[in-house]
């Protein structure tokens, strides 16, 4: 069905208006002369390169986003992996033993810790250097076999505090105390060396000295002055030894391990009574008396 011009009603004449119009009149306006005038369009060519540019920044965006997520997430596994846990660590891990196979011998070490014994004490009543005589049995009355907390504490009493002691250590040949199933200790003043036999049963006894020059501290220690009840002294010659103790028997011998060693020995029964090193000049008048031991502590008390 085609459509139908329009009607008006009656009277009405659309082109009234323009009844009177001539060719040279304006038209009238067509829009309202107080709107503002349109906005002319963009070039296409401008709006394309606008939306390239704004799709470019968000491409660059959105990958800076997706790989700063990726990074994090790589740091956080590379930093859970390589730092142990707080309250796990290497040496609390776990690790199954494998079927047959030998268990692992542990490898942790033990440090064993230094012996520590008791010290002696001063006892019993001071002796006077002089007095303190260089004899066969002992020290002026301080005799060889007595208890080593009553001789050596009064040596203290007498020559003050040790310069060294050695504590409880194995036999040994070097201070004539090579005793077998004992042990020896050897208690230092200067020059003077007392040696100490311990018996398997822990009894300690004072069972030698020796007096020499080549101790530690010897020269200046007041026991570098003491002698021998007939009057012998560290630094006399060989000639003076003989004189001393004319009647007797001296004897110049080699010993293995200390040299040329003086033995003074009883003209009656030929038993060693002193001994000790002296040095090799070729002459006995220049030849020095270094050392004045007791018998070994292993001939009487092992």
């Amino acid at each position: 069905m085609s459509e139908q011009p329009p009607t008006y009603e009656d009277g009405f004449d659309p082109y009234e208006g323009l009844a009177d119009l001539t060719g040279e009149e304006p038209l009238p306006p067509l829009e309202d002369p107080g709107l503002p005038p349109a906005t002319p369009p963009r070039s296409p060519l401008l709006t394309g390169l606008i939306l390239g540019l704004l799709l470019v920044v968000l491409s660059v965006a959105i990958f800076n986003l997706t790989r700063d997520d990726e990074t994090a997430a790589g740091d956080q596994a590379t930093e859970t992996t390589a730092t142990p846990s707080e309250t796990t660590g290497p040496d609390d891990a776990v690790t199954e033993p494998t079927e047959g196979a030998e268990p692992a011998e542990s490898t942790t070490s033990t440090t064993e810790a230094a012996p520590t014994f008791a010290g002696y004490a001063a006892a019993g009543t001071p002796i006077f250097p002089g007095d303190l005589r260089l004899e066969t049995g002992g020290l002026g009355e301080i005799r060889l076999g007595q208890a080593a907390t009553e001789a050596v504490g009064r040596l203290i009493a007498s020559l003050g505090e040790p310069t060294s002691d050695s504590g409880p250590i194995a036999p040994t040949a070097e201070y004539g105390a090579n005793c077998v199933d004992s042990q020896v200790r050897i208690v230092k003043f200067g020059a003077l060396a007392a040696v100490v036999v311990i018996d398997p049963d822990g009894s300690e006894t004072f069972a030698g000295y020796r007096l020499d020059l080549t101790y530690d501290g010897a020269s200046t220690s007041a026991a570098a002055d003491l002698e021998t009840l007939s009057g012998l002294k560290l630094g006399n010659s060989v000639v003076d030894l003989r004189r001393i103790y004319e009647g007797f028997d001296v004897q110049l011998v080699n010993d293995p391990d200390l040299g040329r060693i003086f033995e003074l020995r009883s003209g009656n029964t030929g038993n060693l009574l002193l001994w000790g090193p002296v040095t090799e000049t070729g002459n006995e008048g220049t030849d020095t008396i270094m050392g004045i031991y007791s018998v070994d502590a292993a001939a009487a008390f092992c």
